[in-house]
């Protein structure tokens, strides 16, 4: 067995170990390039293969986040095929991942793990690896989704004078992508983290967004106020055959309390259903109440849930990154 650093060519390899590591949530080389093609200047990322008598066996990698960028917070991720565990291969790509951020003099590392994975908790536990925070995983059967039971959802926001429109019929009108833009980091921000939000730059957003074979126009629902965009849930096409994956779903501050969240989500899922797609996966965080509670109206079911894991090294620089995070509540 031996660690080698990841090439161009290794895209295909990757991708058919992420897909056995999580037959759950399939991904395609081509998408995890495009990735890796876009991301901002500041983020520090790199990524290693493990090969097997030349057969690539897994892989691990590190990067900043890019909605909560901090240099010194780093995510990690290890991933090996089943066939090819307990070899020492995962403690083997580990080590060396923590070779190559020592540069960056990290305050904190971070991952996830599925709830049910004990393998996988097991492993970092023994790395000094804690839960932070519990990612509430749900599915939807789209196809048993019925968009009638929810008309006054619908029209609740017509007598507001609110309209929702999809993606595709506000494309074309004035500085739409950079409104676009505007509304998915104002409503970000309020989306849970361990982290204070910091955005994304627009010409990402462009990039891995607005031009991604995944984004469905029609199923980019926006709420608007007049020529304003208020609210924003979409829905993108999966990997997994028939599946879209649910992404932000977020009104504005002053907008809330006004059964926008619920109203978007009821169209796109049944623009979706009238699409042909069959179900629907998304995450939220435990304590999100408003969002679980409107997901599980809408009969999303519960599935294993995914857990935040971190190792803090600096815990003085942690808290001070944490203490001027706004405390307005968060939903």
């Amino acid at each position: 067995m031996k660690i080698r650093a990841f090439t161009a060519a290794d895209y295909e390899a990757i991708a058919d170990v992420h897909n056995a590591v999580f037959p759950d949530y399939k991904t395609l080389a081509s998408d995890m390039k495009r990735w890796d093609d876009n991301r901002e200047e500041k983020i520090r990322w790199g990524r290693f293969m493990a090969e097997v008598d030349g057969e690539v066996a897994g892989w691990g990698s590190y990067a900043n986040s890019t909605w909560t960028f901090h240099p010194r917070k780093l995510w990690l991720e290890v991933a090996v095929k089943p066939e090819f565990r307990s070899r020492g291969i995962g403690a083997a790509l580990y080590d060396r991942l923590l070779e190559a951020v020592a540069e960056y003099d990290p305050i904190v590392l971070r991952g996830d793990v599925r709830e049910d994975n004990e393998v996988g908790r097991g492993y970092a536990e023994r790395r000094g690896f804690a839960v932070d925070k519990r990612e509430q995983e749900s599915l939807l059967d789209i196809t048993d989704f019925d968009p009638t039971a929810y008309e006054a959802d619908l029209a609740r926001v017509k007598e507001q004078g609110l309209v929702l429109r999809s993606w595709s019929e506000v494309k074309d009108t004035e500085n739409a992508e950079r409104r676009l833009h505007e509304v998915v980091n104002a409503v970000a921000a309020d989306v849970p983290s361990s982290d204070p939000h910091t955005g994304s730059e627009f010409e990402v957003f462009r990039k891995t967004a607005l031009e991604s074979p995944n984004f469905l126009p029609d199923l980019n629902i926006i709420a608007m106020d007049g020529e304003k965009m208020v609210g924003i849930s979409n829905l993108w096409k999966e990997a997994t055959e028939g599946r879209v994956e649910t992404g932000l779903t977020g009104v504005r501050r002053e907008y809330r309390k006004r059964g926008l969240a619920t109203a978007m989500k009821v169209k796109a899922l049944a623009d979706a259903k009238r699409a042909g797609f069959e179900a629907t996966i998304t995450w939220n965080e435990e304590n999100n109440r408003g969002m679980l509670g409107i997901n599980r109206r809408l009969g999303f079911q519960f599935r294993p849930a995914w857990l935040m894991i971190e190792k803090v090294i600096d815990a003085e620089a942690l808290a001070a990154t944490l203490a001027a995070e706004p405390k307005e509540e968060k939903t």
